[in-house]
């Protein structure tokens, strides 16, 4: 199952996809799309680095797969949705962030 997230807004948010994931059949997985993996996770405390958890280490600490727009395998998608102009411009933005 592929959840696509802009972001979690909320704590209940993201601790409710730990019990959905339990209460999966056993062979189906939870998978995430995230628009931005590095987005950090809402209520996270700065670290000494200055940075915050990330969504993307949220899923890796809890055992999640997931991936982003770019790092979607081409099996688990239209591929020729990547050779659309809209795609091309939003990696364009993304590359100049």
């Amino acid at each position: 199952m592929l959840e696509a997230k802009g972001r979690f807004w909320d704590h209940a948010e993201f601790s409710k996809y730990i019990w959905v994931r339990k209460a999966l059949p056993e062979n189906t997985e939870l998978v995430f799309l995230f628009a931005n993996p590095s987005a950090p996770m809402p209520g996270a405390k700065r670290r000494k680095d200055g940075t915050k958890r990330s969504h993307a280490e949220w899923a890796d600490s809890h055992n999640f797969r997931w991936f982003s727009e770019e790092s979607i395998p081409n099996s688990w998608i239209d591929r020729g949705a990547r050779e659309t102009e809209e795609f091309k411009q939003r990696l364009e933005l993304k590359e100049q962030e």
